[in-house]
């Protein structure tokens, strides 16, 4: 399990063409595509720094959190609580739904990005600056993909895949 754990860390989930042979890799977003530089700068709402004193977005920012934090949920209950979070290079089980939380509830925010490893699942996941979360899921667990993908259509956010 550590040996796993410190692949994780060192992983660039920039450049993951390496990981496609054994893991499904994709985004949940509130876009349906990534964007391109002008139409980051040009969105409407693209993280929480963006909402700042504007109400509406504000507004806004809660519907959709309140979709990941769905979505969070059902991995957490999925994995029975076994989460890791490795923040800033460590890695810290998750005691609590109550601590996993507050931990969903701040990247949302991004106040700490993280990856979550969801080992008895076989997914991880990762945080970004904006409304955009990356998703790897071992390929042998084609069941835990589907879900996650009627789940994702079903609340209104999109995949995208790679």
């Amino acid at each position: 399990m550590k040996n796993a754990i410190d692949k994780l860390i060192k992983i660039d989930f920039q450049n993951f063409d390496f990981l496609l042979k054994d893991y499904f890799i994709f985004s949940i977003s509130i876009f349906d595509h990534i964007l391109n530089e002008e139409e980051y700068i040009n969105a409407y709402l693209v993280s929480y720094a963006d909402t700042r004193n504007n109400i509406e977005k504000k507004i806004l920012f809660n519907k959709i959190k309140r979709k990941f934090v769905f979505i969070y949920k059902i991995l957490f209950k999925l994995s029975k609580g076994n989460v890791i979070a490795i923040i800033d290079e460590r890695p810290r089980k998750i005691e609590s739904f109550k601590n996993y939380m507050y931990l969903i509830n701040n990247i949302l925010k991004e106040k700490k990005l993280c990856i979550l490893t969801y080992p008895s699942l076989g997914c991880v996941t990762t945080t970004g600056y904006d409304l955009t979360h990356q998703f790897l899921i071992q390929k042998n667990k084609i069941l835990l993909k589907r879900k996650i993908e009627r789940i994702v259509k079903k609340i209104g956010l999109n995949i995208i895949k790679y």
